[in-house]
């Protein structure tokens, strides 16, 4: 791997040392935690006993990962705020839809997963095709933190990457197949502590290499020579990351909708909101979170534009684009500051893998296994969410030591949900008619319309992506990402039409089917929303 950009750190063998600490404290609370698992629930959704203190920083640590920080810098680095609507914007816009929506009604009904509430509401073959979208999602974001975890293990202590994951990946099968949620929701917090020390410690360091905030505000550059502090989609040829027209408002909307609409059916979230102790604790630990997200998120972008424009780094490719964060630490901070700083992207990492891992292994026996087991005993559902752990763990491992990127692998995984199911979770919520024939439809026709946009756009992305490595060359990476999302809002927009229109013409024959509890009980006289009378 090219290392051209970030040398080894000369504390390497000190971050390596305090990385070993923490992985043995962290196994240290998944077994102090595993005394409360007794039952399934005690594991993936602690009990449901998750309070206010502990749920924000877990939503928001589950979610500032590798993307929010390594690629939010980089991707600022290279396009300013246009780059960064992805992420942080559009994840702290999802917490706040969900807080105010979704998290109180999902609360009531108890559920464990996203895909019980397809069940009720569509029947099992659309909670079927929902769990599978939710495992490759998952199993996308696990490899995309694997991947990073590696990365940065590797350039900042020459230690070999690949036992690197390995090491992190035992480490994580550990802590979540002793404590699930329980422990995760502690090192979550901890992890969340060290990602705002880090951060806080890094900002003022290079803000002040180009003279202060004020000054960055009026000066700061990108590599792409976009409008630095422009969010919207520019006129002329500048448009939304230089693509115009159609392709530039297709782009510009998918930039907002990925992570935000798409992410709102995200299993990875929700989790939180079906773990809050109660349904007020849900809804306001989700509105918290959503602007304390995008208040922490916004670090890695100015310190991105500002390692730009002190002019360091003119010059370096597009595919270390990603390394700017660690080597504004290793560039900025004092030896000991850019040790706390390397253990704190370690940390975030490790905190969203583990929690990324509990989502697919929780889905496989509580869902799957059920479907093959209906009459299966929450000891039963136990033994394979904890069995289910390891293989998909070591699968995602395979995924991370294959790939060499890591913020489009995780904005992708929003992607998948938004071309499929977002339209039967987000109508199904509220519009009643919806029915299982809309729901099944809907799926189908959103991913055969991703897949044929795809191969119209892809063309022109790679039109526009040449030239910007190699010259008469191609940036295939780029230009595939470009294709993939901008496909997605056509085939957003036919998978929801596709649900009202089926819906309707076939309300007779599949009669719609309410949203029910847990436990089957009718929720369409309950309140929908925390403000609703009675609620």
């Amino acid at each position: 791997m090219d290392n051209s950009i970030l040398p080894v750190f000369s504390t390497a063998h000190w971050i390596l040392l305090f990385l070993g600490l923490y992985m043995v404290l962290i196994i240290a609370l998944g077994l102090y935690y595993s005394r409360r698992v007794h039952e399934a629930d005690d594991l993936t959704v602690a009990g449901r006993q998750l309070n206010f203190i502990f749920m924000v920083p877990s939503i928001v640590a589950t979610w500032i990962c590798a993307g929010a920080m390594m690629g939010a810098a980089g991707y600022a680095f290279l396009f300013g705020m246009q780059g960064v609507i992805f992420d942080p914007w559009a994840p702290a816009l999802c917490m706040v839809l969900i807080g105010i929506f979704f998290a109180y009604r999902m609360r009531k009904a108890k559920y464990t997963t996203i895909t019980d509430f397809f069940n009720h509401r569509y029947g099992n073959l659309s909670g079927f095709l929902y769990t599978m979208i939710q495992i490759l999602s998952a199993m996308a974001w696990l490899g995309g933190q694997l991947v990073a975890l590696g990365i940065i293990v590797y350039l900042t202590t020459g230690f070999d990457l690949q036992v690197a994951v390995i090491i992190a990946t035992l480490v994580i099968i550990v802590v979540t197949g002793l404590g699930g949620l329980w422990a995760l929701s502690r090192i979550d917090t901890i992890a969340f502590a060290l990602i705002l020390i880090g951060l806080i410690i890094l900002l003022p360091s290079v803000v002040g290499e180009v003279g202060g905030l004020g000054e960055l505000w009026r000066t700061g550059e990108n590599w792409a020579e976009l409008p630095t502090w422009s969010m919207r989609m520019e006129s002329g040829e500048e448009g939304y990351l230089w693509y115009t027209g159609l392709l530039g408002i297709l782009l510009y909307i998918s930039a907002w909708a990925a992570l935000s609409l798409g992410d709102v059916p995200s299993q990875v979230l929700m989790q939180r909101a079906l773990a809050a102790k109660t349904e007020k604790t849900a809804v306001a630990g989700f509105l918290v979170s959503g602007v304390l997200y995008l208040s922490v998120g916004m670090i890695p972008v100015l310190i991105g534009i500002a390692v730009y424009t002190t002019g360091m780094l003119e010059g370096i490719p597009v595919t270390e684009a990603e390394n700017v964060l660690p080597w504004a630490a290793y560039t900025f901070l004092p030896p000991w500051a850019g040790v706390l700083f390397i253990v704190t992207l370690a940390a975030a990492i490790i905190s969203t893998s583990g929690n990324s891992a509990l989502i697919i292994a929780t889905l496989i026996g509580h869902n799957i296994y059920c479907y093959i087991k209906p009459d299966a005993s929450q000891t039963d559902v136990l033994k394979v969410v904890r069995f289910s752990l390891p293989v998909v763990t070591l699968l995602a491992m395979a995924i991370a030591l294959y790939f060499e990127t890591v913020y489009k692998l995780i904005v992708l995984s929003g992607g998948i949900q938004l071309a499929t199911v977002a339209g039967s979770y987000i109508i199904g919520y509220f519009w009643t008619r919806a029915n299982t024939a809309g729901a099944i439809s809907s799926f189908f026709t959103g991913l055969a319309a991703w897949m044929i946009v795809y191969q119209q756009v892809l063309p022109e992305t790679m039109q526009a992506n040449m030239d910007v490595v190699v010259e008469g060359e191609v940036y295939m990476d780029w230009a595939r990402d470009d294709a993939i999302f901008i496909s997605l809002i056509p085939a957003a927009a036919i998978s929801f039409l596709t649900l009202i229109v089926i819906s309707l013409v076939t309300q007779k024959k599949y009669p719609p089917l309410p949203m029910r509890t847990r436990n089957g009980q009718d929720m369409s006289k309950m309140p929908k929303f925390f403000w609703s009378k009675g609620s």
